[in-house]
């Protein structure tokens, strides 16, 4: 089995919040976030 890296766009307010847990966390999400983002694309 190969691990895929995934990666999601983030917002400076979202991005300084990571920055804050020492970049080992993402923030809770707001109500409006979705909880799964079924866009992905493998080249």
């Amino acid at each position: 089995m190969n691990t895929k890296t995934l990666y999601r766009p983030v917002g400076p307010k979202e991005l300084e919040l990571i920055k804050q847990s020492s970049w080992r966390a993402f923030p809770p999400r707001l109500p409006e976030q979705p909880i799964f983002y079924p866009v992905m694309n493998e080249e």
